[in-house]
């Protein structure tokens, strides 16, 4: 049986302007099907438009215990508010407001069209695998974050070439002298990854993909691993432990190191669950954004 729908965050990307009469319409149309609305953190004139209240309008945290969270914008506002979504099992559904996502998928007013059905939890989601990375110093874990694109470790002083010493469960495969390292999941491979010259990985096939950025060296290549690996990075540059060097999930956060942490990346025992509405495939995706099906 489908679980219904009875609460819903809305996450918008306020500095879109189709944002603001987008955010009105669906919240008229959720509120003429009796649905409570909290709206995540937004400039003033989308929260007037969508008519919210100021106890309404919450934290990206607390938009993650509704039913479903609707993502209007782009993926870096899907991306925004998936870490706090992915943990909980809220079902994200994500639609297009920007120019060359992947996630944020979903026409507007198909959207409306399907929105009974919607709410009478009368849709699929995709599962994606996400990442969680752990900050370890003096051989304790002092923080855990998650990213539904990619674990980045690399350096915030562009003067400087960094080593990073990878293992892949507990086995030394690799030293890059690089600006830094990927380590993406298939979602993310069509994101950060790609741009650095990962390869593109279907969602479908569950894996972990190390893309270093920027290597300085010849043999250096992307390396696609078992969703089950568990991979350690270690950061070092001529004569000790590297400085002005950070770890960032998704674009979103971004925590400095310390002199002498390392980094640890594994798959998160939890997923993204994505909400998909209309019947295009990745395969689509793929041909329209990066243009496959041009003609020469």
């Amino acid at each position: 049986m489908p679980k219904p729908i009875r609460t819903v965050g809305i996450a918008t990307a306020a500095h879109k302007p189709q944002v603001v009469p987008t955010a009105g319409a669906l919240c008229e149309a959720l509120r003429a099907a009796g649905r409570p609305i909290l709206l995540g953190p937004c400039a003033e004139d989308v929260c007037s438009a969508a008519c919210v209240p100021p106890d309404e309008v919450v934290s990206l945290a607390k938009l993650a215990n509704t039913d479903l969270v609707i993502s209007l914008g782009g993926d870096g506002t899907l991306l925004a508010v998936a870490g706090h979504a992915g943990p909980k099992g809220t079902p994200l559904l994500g639609v297009d407001l920007g120019s060359f996502g992947f996630l944020a998928a979903e026409d507007f007013q198909t959207v409306l069209d399907q929105l009974e059905h919607i709410l009478q939890g009368d849709y699929e989601t995709d599962r994606r695998l996400m990442v969680a990375a752990q900050v370890v110093r003096n051989g304790r874990t002092v923080s855990q974050h998650c990213g539904l694109n990619e674990a980045v470790i690399g350096k915030t002083d562009v003067r400087r070439l960094v080593r990073l010493l990878t293992k892949v469960d507990g086995e030394h495969m690799a030293t890059y002298p690089a600006d830094g390292l990927i380590i993406s999941t298939p979602t993310g491979s069509t994101a950060y990854g790609l741009s650095a010259g990962g390869p593109i990985v279907s969602p479908a096939v569950e894996s972990l993909i190390i893309t270093p950025i920027c290597s300085h060296t010849l043999y250096s290549r992307p390396l696609v691993v078992e969703p089950s690996a568990i991979i350690e990075v270690a950061v070092s540059s001529r004569g000790g432990p590297a400085v002005g060097i950070s770890l960032a999930l998704d674009g979103q956060e971004t925590v400095e190191l310390a002199p002498g942490d390392s980094v640890r990346v594994f798959r998160a025992s939890f997923d993204a669950r994505l909400v998909r509405v209309s019947a295009g495939s990745f395969y689509e995706r793929l041909r329209t954004k990066l243009h496959w099906d041009a003609e020469r």
